[in-house]
């Protein structure tokens, strides 16, 4: 039975018992009400009676029962008593409905009348259980010389409420109507919302969504028109580094997307609401793709779906694979020198010229061992200095001359190990743009790459020193029309290689903003890329020249 149908069958039985419950009452008070009038009528037309010179004189008379019966007779027509009853001291009755129960014995009580009280009860006499009033009737001196009894039968107190009865059924028929027509409408609501499912269905699907969306390996939230997040699943929490709420109200209150502390870039695409294919965006130390579309189905018009991918493990491992791969084209590229100059030197062993063999094999060696130490010496990084040393080789392959200078004494990079990845990637790609671009220009100019790595001055903290990597070439530089664009996603003067079109740069960008560095470039007879990274005096301090 679906959730609905129990809710409209659990309202009708409660209104159905409510409308009970409010007619008994209402029935019940409505009696209540006739028996005070019923005692109220009694106790005035009693009180009336004993009160009358006429009832006094004629209780006086030697026949008070042919005086007081015709007076009674008028009343009970009159009025609504069912009986008027005159009596002596002693409760012998002058005066009664029933002609045959004149002369006879009062049954009721007669003790408070006596006592010269005005008596109202309910009491068993010859005509049924009635309500009924006795009161003394006075002489001159206050001696209790007859009594006054009035009553009204149960039977036509009962006829007088029951009579009130169809009024109270109306009422309680059009509170159940009512109540009904209300718990019919909720019930089509909540049908309408809950598709027709049961409590146990929807339970079952409530726990099937809560562990496809906290076991799934993408970040998914929704973002409502408020700009609120009603909707996060573990691995978001995990990716934009959002703490999990403590148990209570608070942890089923939506979160703002202006509280969660992400980059002012992600956090307008999550507010846009408009659908977005795939942005890169950098969050703490994680590269993420973020895609968002509007909610669709039962949720249309309610918000924006945020898809999240961690593109980090990704970037790292293709970051590694470039520096690999340059490093091992590196190696071909000595490989291949060192064939050249090996035959060079088996040449000059052949033809018996053993001075000059060993003088140019030392000069090599000795040209090849000073560039590495040197790099070796002034680099904290060895993998930086090793991808230098291998460029090297290979741009000398290409008819390139790459020239490396180092500052003695430069303080240590503060990167994080994960970061040098993207460091040696940004300075790998860097060179290999450069060496590019000056081979394709070898027509005009000599091909010249030079790479400096110096100390320089912070402009933005005096109180800091920077470190300055700096790649030229001689090649055409940067065209005009990428100039303000070149760090931009989708920015590229070369063909989409497999990881898309325009995102190294982009993402350095990013990650060299997370660093506190900057990246600038220029054209000076070729294309110059500067990339400055701040350190502080201590860690500067820490590397003696």
């Amino acid at each position: 039975m679906s959730l609905a149908r129990r809710f409209l069958l659990m309202q009708l039985a409660v209104v159905a018992l409510v409308t009970l419950a409010v007619s008994l009452v209402l029935f019940a008070h409505e009696r209540g009400a006739v028996v005070e009038r019923a005692e109220a009528v009694t106790r005035v037309l009693a009180t009336a009676l004993a009160d009358d010179p006429y009832v006094l004189e004629a209780v006086g008379g030697p026949d008070p029962h042919a005086v007081l019966q015709p007076l009674t007779d008028r009343l009970l027509a009159d009025t609504e008593l069912d009986f008027v009853t005159i009596m002596a001291p002693d409760g012998t009755r002058w005066t009664h409905p029933l002609p045959s129960s004149v002369g006879e014995a009062y049954r009721g009580d007669r003790s408070h009348a006596l006592a010269g009280q005005t008596w109202t009860s309910t009491e068993r006499g010859n005509l049924g259980p009635s309500v009924r009033t006795i009161a003394p009737v006075r002489d001159g001196d206050g001696t209790v010389v007859a009594l006054v009894a009035t009553g009204v039968l149960l039977e036509a107190v009962s006829q007088q409420a029951l009579a009130q009865l169809p009024a109270v059924l109306l009422v309680g028929l059009l509170l159940l109507a009512a109540s009904a027509t209300v718990a019919a409408l909720g019930a089509r609501y909540l049908g309408r919302v809950t598709h027709g499912w049961g409590p146990e269905e929807l339970a079952q699907v409530h726990s099937l969504h809560d562990a496809v969306l906290n076991e799934a390996t993408e970040g998914l939230l929704l973002v409502d028109t408020a700009g609120a997040v009603p909707v996060l699943n573990a691995r978001a929490r995990e990716l934009l580094g959002i703490r999990a709420p403590a148990p209570g109200p608070a942890r089923r209150r939506p979160l703002p997307v202006e509280g969660l502390g992400l980059p002012s870039a992600l956090e307008a695409v999550l507010l846009a609401g408009a659908s977005v294919q795939e942005q890169w965006f950098v969050v703490a130390e994680r590269t993420l793709i973020v895609s968002t579309l509007p909610a669709r189905g039962a949720l249309a018009g309610r918000g924006t779906i945020v898809i999240l991918r961690d593109h980090t493990e990704i970037s790292r491992l293709s970051g590694q694979l470039r520096a690999t791969a340059a490093l091992a084209g590196a190696l071909r590229a000595q490989t291949h020198e060192h064939a050249n100059r090996m035959h060079t030197v088996v040449s000059l062993l052949e033809l018996g010229r053993d001075e000059e063999a060993l003088g140019f094999a030392s000069a090599d060696m000795a040209r090849t061992r000073v560039l590495s130490e040197d790099l070796l010496a002034h680099l904290d990084d060895p993998f930086l200095a090793a991808l230098l040393v291998g460029k090297t080789a290979a741009a000398h392959e290409r008819g390139v001359e790459l020239e490396v200078a180092v500052e003695p004494g430069l303080p240590r990079i503060p990167v994080s190990p994960a970061d040098l990845v993207t460091l040696v990637t940004l300075v790998g790609n860097l060179v290999d743009n450069a060496v590019e671009a000056a081979a394709a220009n070898a027509a005009r100019v000599p091909p010249v790459v030079e790479v400096e790595i110096a100390r320089a001055d912070d402009d933005a903290d005096p109180a800091r020193d920077a470190v300055a990597i700096t790649v030229a070439d001689t090649g055409m530089g940067v065209p005009d029309d990428l100039a303000q664009e070149v760090f931009e996603l989708g920015v590229s003067t070369k063909p989409a290689g497999p990881e898309g079109r325009g995102v190294g740069l982009h993402l350095v960008r990013e990650v060299a903003d997370r660093w506190g560095a900057r990246i600038e470039h220029r054209n000076d007879g070729g294309a110059v890329f500067t990339v400055t990274v701040p350190v502080t005096r201590d860690a500067a301090a820490e590397r003696v020249p």
